[in-house]
Formats: structure tokens, sequence, C-alpha cells
């Protein structure tokens, strides 16, 4: 295998597919407005400048038909890549997103992750806070994180870091 595999996983409407883009330098994956998730299918996303594959994941949606089609899709993607064969599918980290707007982090979201990638269970997780934009947001939401995170240590034992990101949807050039 070439490349690592990044993993990007977290609600709707938190940022995934412009964290992608900031990441990437460039307008590749899909952003939108409104009142459902943009991205419908997990996608892989490559570039000379960065030295992994970054996946795109459906974003877990408020209703339990929509919050099953992105957990199974999760897992359907990780069990494929534990066929023979299949290396270049396989996870190496998860960017898990939380909307740093939101003031709120719920249990059910960190279950929703543990659920979806529970192959996974020794791969990192990094908690990446979305929209994050004062010095002043950034420690009330590591602190948001953090807390959630402890309430919840059956689904916390393989989170490594949490970073507070701000990723703009506007990609500047010098």
């Amino acid at each position: 295998m070439e490349r690592g595999n990044v993993l990007v996983i977290g609600n709707s409407g938190v940022g995934k597919s412009t964290l992608i883009n900031s990441v990437l330098g460039e307008e590749r994956a899909e952003t939108s407005y409104g009142s459902e998730g943009t991205t419908k299918r997990l996608t892989i996303y490559e570039s000379d400048s960065v030295p992994f594959r970054i996946i795109d994941s459906i974003g877990f949606e408020p209703t339990f038909f929509k919050e099953r089609i992105a957990i199974n899709a999760v897992k359907k993607w990780s069990k494929d890549s534990t066929k023979d064969g299949n290396n270049d599918k396989k996870i190496n980290l998860i960017w898990f997103c939380v909307d740093g707007t939101s003031g709120k982090l719920f249990p059910k979201v960190i279950e929703n992750l543990s659920r979806a990638t529970s192959i996974w269970e020794s791969v990192p997780v990094i908690v990446v806070i979305t929209k994050s934009y004062s010095e002043n947001d950034r420690i009330v939401n590591l602190e948001m994180v953090q807390n959630a995170f402890a309430k919840q240590k059956k689904y916390s034992k393989n989170l490594r870091g949490v970073l507070p990101v701000v990723a703009s949807p506007f990609i500047l050039n010098d």
C-alpha cells in the first residue's frame, strides 16, 4: 500500500467536505446548504500534494433510516476492506468531525461513530472541531469534546486527540 487512508466521519453539515477541500487545497468534495446531507456515498479523494487518501463519508442525520444508511455504508466499506487483496481500503486514521458552533456533542453521535467504525477498534480517532473560529470558542469546544468522550468511556478507547480546525470553504491562492 503506497498511501494510508483517513476516514472522515460525523453528522451531516459539520463541514466534512469543506475540511477535505481545505486539506486538498482545491474544491473537489461537493458542499452545500440545505435540509439534508450532500455526500450520498463514500468517496475517495487523492492529491499529489497529500500523502494519504481521504475518504468522505455519508453524514449521520437525525432520522433512524438515514442514520442507518450512514453507519451501514461505513460498515460495508470496512467489511470489504478486510477481504484479501483490498489493502488499499484499510482505514489507518479516523477524523471524527464535530461542529464547533453547535456547543453540543450528544452521546448518540459518539455511539454512531463507534458503531460505524467498530471493525477498526485499534485505529486512532482524532476529533476535528470544525467551525471553531475564535480562541475562546476553541477552549470551550475542546472542553465540550473531552467531557463528552469522558462520559462515553466504552466508545473512546481509541481517541488519540482533539484538534480545533478552521476549514475555510474558500481556497486562497498566493
